[in-house]
């Protein structure tokens, strides 16, 4: 590559416009996110077809570009309004994750429009409206730079009077702070909905007309042209103004047309340098976003909760005969193909079937175990064809797979770190920069290329087909896996089947239910000692490890690699797959690939057919049937075992619900005896600050051994943030010492570690995880499971495994959970789920239980069985309790002294009758009404036992 930095007008004025077409494009997108939370991956979309349409009006029918504007306008406002009506109003109120993907599938099936336009006659330069050229000095102005330098700032201006001056602007601003509120004030929320999306539609067809062009497109490639590589330019310039703001989107997207223009001017030899400027502006941008990004989990989840399996059903003998019967079939149906399919053809599809199920596979860990959108599959596919096929040329078939395999994790990791601070949209947008950088930088490099070493001048260039490399493959028995196309198809059927056993059996693991602990509830896994940081980096090296070797085989299979076959489009599929199968499961992965991939082979697989599978497919398992098809084939199932189980008589074999919960703790009372005059807990003037205020402003409690110390206070006095404060869930200042050891400064999954137990208010947990699972979670505070034991099912993970399920049957059998031991905690009523809450600090071995409002939402009668339960609970294991609550009963009755706070600060201290009768309790918080104080006696007075304190 030649650097040569130059800098003239031309350079600078030919950026300006070209960032302006970009700052447009973001526009759009900023108005979406603005009204509906969600970034639109059809919005390029919704232009390309009305540009396509006037394209094949312009060229087939010789209309003139004035008359065909106005109907490519009228199919992009079509298009937005539609997309509100037909998709986005029924995922209104799901999260806007999901709804994102529902986009993709809205770009998906009008591209497949495209596709059924008639043939563009002749690929032109596309239409202006008037050809002329001026000169302006040393400047050089086209007629489609001065449309953009006319029309660009009309259209900003326009938006800026219609959503800041009109009553139109102010609904649409309200809808989009408080949808509730804004109904409750007479505004149509969902009609204010349809407009705005049809004002992007609109806006997208402009943007489209206008766009192409200035970035020297032609009639025949329009879709080509606003796919996503223009998407990726718009996200940095919609970032730059934090996707609120159209004048920062504006100028966020001149300054990026600048800096790309001037890239492309100043190298040579380097195919795609701007593409890489993109991604990395992408990365910083949306890492600085990450920053102030505070959303609710829900609002990022991908994974539906689907209805857990009936465990008492799957016992019978029917049940377990389907599973095997299931898995016989596949695996010969699987072993049968090369004999209906005898063409080397043929052979080669089948076998691509298979690879692609590999990063179906790959695509389940990241996306449904771990919650990571990944719009980037296939880069790593990508990255461990060309890495094998670079190595094989000197060391061999196997160990240039494994070689390829391992820089597919190492990437994957690396590119996993900025979802250790975002997730959700903004993840899922740095995937797909990255899976563009793949294709559109890293393989297109020739021999002046600035890189180390140059892939590319192994295979094929854009322009030039080169010679690839010849991999050796072997040659086993009498099998020629060179020549013999059915030997290397049963070869990837092996290499299929041992990646399925190996992540099937991870998810049944302590890896793999740490996974979905993370991406349910990353703050309760941390309160669990589960770390989320390596929870997260596990998965993505996992999933990328899988589609590298996957690529490793497409290298040996293909004589020739181009980097079309890597492009974002293939990852895209492969999250069709995902969503139309099922998202967590890896029989999901299996049904989808056959819908999407496989049966399309059947009958001629065009790209039309490809695009109605994947779009249309996912567009109608999302609005319908959210679990996939796994999740049909498992009510069947259900329903089928039910009516089997009710006609024959069947019923499980149950088992005793008793316990001592002294054995349930694994602790070694004797090392305790040295720290037992150590405080377990103690914090000396904790602030924690947000913004200007301080929530809570130099607090300084201590929590004696064996003590039950209570926390109470009106609403906002700082109760919860302090106790967050201390689990690390918060920034704070001041000193916290947990049996001696300072933990301030520590990450929370490791002050869990030092003895620290957390039940937090909302009482969620993990709802994806059943009963069982979310103990056994909790019980890898006594034993940490192996990544690679986990894997291969090799020392100690088996024995590990069966020591950890032995103790969660003894914790759930002590507090009378058996019959919903393999339900999901989702299922579950508030009460149930902190019962669960409990068991998980029986399993954690916590000398320090931090209770959040543990009766909260619970009813008054089962509140009083809480109050002996936890106090029973704490005697027997010797532990000490810090907790929250507002059932002034219940906290008067089991606390040992009691700490009130108001704004922050505390403002009494001492045993539960002093606190009560304090002055300043009374006027802050407890009132002068008595009757309110014992609005139902002292929760002492329940008589509930402690054990079998199931709550429904």
């Amino acid at each position: 590559m030649t650097l040569a930095f130059t800098v003239s007008e031309q350079i600078v004025f030919n950026g300006v416009i070209r960032g302006m077409v970009y700052g447009l494009v973001a526009i759009g997108i900023v108005l979406i996110f603005r009204a509906s939370g969600v970034i639109n991956f059809a919005q390029g979309q919704f232009g390309a077809l009305g540009a396509s349409v006037m394209s094949m009006l312009l060229v087939n029918y010789g209309w003139s570009f004035w008359a065909s504007l106005p109907l490519a306008i009228i199919i992009g406002a079509a298009l937005g309004g539609l997309t509100e009506l037909l998709v986005v109003r029924r995922l209104f109120h799901q999260p806007r994750l999901l709804l994102f993907v529902a986009t993709i599938g809205v770009a998906q099936v009008i591209l497949l429009l495209q596709l059924q336009l008639p043939t563009v006659e002749e690929n032109l330069p596309f239409p202006t409206p008037f050809d002329e050229i001026w000169s302006v000095g040393s400047l050089t102005i086209r007629s489609e730079q001065l449309v953009v330098l006319v029309a660009v700032p009309l259209i900003v201006a326009f938006l800026a009077v219609l959503l800041q001056r009109t009553k139109f602007g102010l609904s649409v601003r309200t809808a989009a702070d408080n949808p509730s509120g804004a109904s409750l004030s007479g505004v149509r929320v969902k009609a204010v909905s349809t407009q705005v999306w049809i004002l992007a539609g609109t806006l997208a067809a402009v943007s489209a007309v206008i766009a192409a062009p200035v970035l020297n497109q032609r009639t025949s490639d329009i879709s080509n042209a606003l796919g996503p590589d223009l998407l990726l330019r718009g996200l940095v310039a919609a970032l730059v103004g934090g996707m609120v703001s159209f004048p920062l989107a504006l100028v966020g997207g001149i300054a990026i047309g600048v800096v790309e223009q001037l890239v492309l001017s100043n190298t040579t030899g380097s195919p795609g340098t701007d593409t890489l400027v993109m991604f990395a502006l992408l990365v910083v941008l949306v890492l600085f976003r990450a920053r102030n990004q505070r959303s609710d989990d829900s609002a990022w989840s991908l994974t539906p909760r689907s209805k857990a399996a009936n465990a008492e059903l799957l016992k019978h003998p029917l049940a377990r005969g389907a599973r095997y019967l299931g898995a016989l079939i596949l695996l010969v149906a699987g072993l049968a193909m090369p004999l209906f399919f005898s063409t080397a053809v043929d052979m080669n599809d089948l076998t691509s079937v298979l690879i692609f199920l590999m990063v179906a596979v790959s695509a389940t860990v990241l996306t449904g175990w771990a919650g990571q959108l990944s719009l980037g599959q296939y880069a790593f596919v990508a990255i461990g064809a060309y890495l094998t096929a670079f190595y094989g040329q000197s060391i061999g078939f196997f160990p240039s797979v494994a070689l390829g395999t391992l820089w597919g994790v190492v990437v994957a990791i690396v590119i996993g770190i900025p979802a250790l601070r975002v997730r959700g949209l903004y993840l899922a947008i740095i995937t797909l920069g990255f899976s563009l950088a793949v294709s559109g930088f890293v393989l297109v490099q020739n021999e002046d290329s600035w890189l180390p070493f140059n892939l590319n001048t192994y295979f094929t260039g854009y322009g030039t087909r080169l010679e690839p490399p010849v991999i050796d493959l072997p040659i086993i028995g009498r099998f020629d896996l060179a020549t013999d196309k059915d030997a290397y198809y049963y070869l990837c059927f092996i290499a299929l089947l041992i990646v399925i056993a190996i992540v099937s059996h991870l998810r049944r693991t302590g890896i793999g239910r740490s996974l979905i602990a993370v991406r349910d509830n990353d703050n309760n896994a941390a309160a669990y000692t589960v770390a989320p940081t390596r929870a997260k980096l596990i998965a993505f090296g996992i999933s990328g490890g899988v589609a590298a070797f996957a690529g490793g085989l497409f290298a040996a299979q293909n004589a020739v690699m181009y980097p079309d076959y890597f492009v974002p489009a293939e990852s895209i599929r492969v999250l069709s797959v995902a969503v139309v199968g099922g998202l967590a499961s890896v029989m999901g992965a299996i049904i989808g690939t056959i819908v999407i991939v496989a049966i399309p082979l059947i009958f001629s697989n065009t790209p039309q057919l490809q695009l109605f599978a994947s779009g249309v497919g996912m567009l109608i398992l999302i609005l319908y049937v959210p679990g996939g098809l796994i999740s049909v084939i498992d009510s069947a199932r259900d329903q089928l075992l039910n009516y089997v189980a009710k006609r024959t008589g069947w019923e499980p074999k149950r088992g005793r619900e008793t316990a001592d919960v002294t054995s349930l703790s694994t602790r070694d009372r004797s090392k305790e005896a040295a720290t037992a005059e150590l405080l377990p807990l103690r914090t000396d003037d904790v602030r924690v600050r947000f913004g200007g205020r301080y929530a809570v402003n130099g607090v300084s409690i201590e929590v004696r051994s064996g003590e039950v110390v209570g926390l109470i206070g009106t609403n906002g006095a700082g109760k919860t943030t302090l106790m967050n404060a201390v689990s690390g869930f918060v920034k704070s200042t001041g000193t916290i010492e947990l049996f001696g050891t300072r933990i301030d400064g520590k990450a929370s999954y490791r002050r869990s570690r030092y003895g620290m137990g957390r039940a937090f208010q909302n009482a969620r947990i993990f709802g994806g995880l059943t009963v069982r699972e979310t103990i056994m979670v909790a019980l890898e505070a006594r034993q940490r499971s192996l990544l690679l034991p986990s894997m291969l099912s090799l020392p100690p993970s088996p024995w590990a495994e069966r020591t950890k399920r032995k103790q969660a049957e003894e914790i759930i059998s002590y507090l009378g959970l058996s019959r919903y031991a393999d339900n999901l905690v989702s299922e579950l009523s508030t009460g149930s789920r902190r019962i669960v809450e409990l068991g998980a600090l029986l399993a954690l071995d916590t000398r320090l239980m931090m209770l959040d409002e543990p009766t909260a939402g619970v009813a008054q009668k089962e509140t009083e069985a809480f109050g002996p339960l936890i106090k029973a609970i704490q005697q027997d294991l010797g532990s000490s309790i810090l907790i929250i609550e507002h059932d002034m009963p219940m906290v008067m009755s089991i606390s040992d002294r009691i700490y009130c706070l108001e704004a922050g600060q505390v403002i009494a201290e001492g045993g539960p009758d002093e606190v009560r009768n304090n002055p300043a309790v009374i006027a802050s918080y407890l009132g002068t009404d008595e009757r309110a104080i014992q609005r139902s006696g002292t929760a002492g007075d329940a008589e509930a036992t402690a054990a079998g304190a199931t709550t429904e």
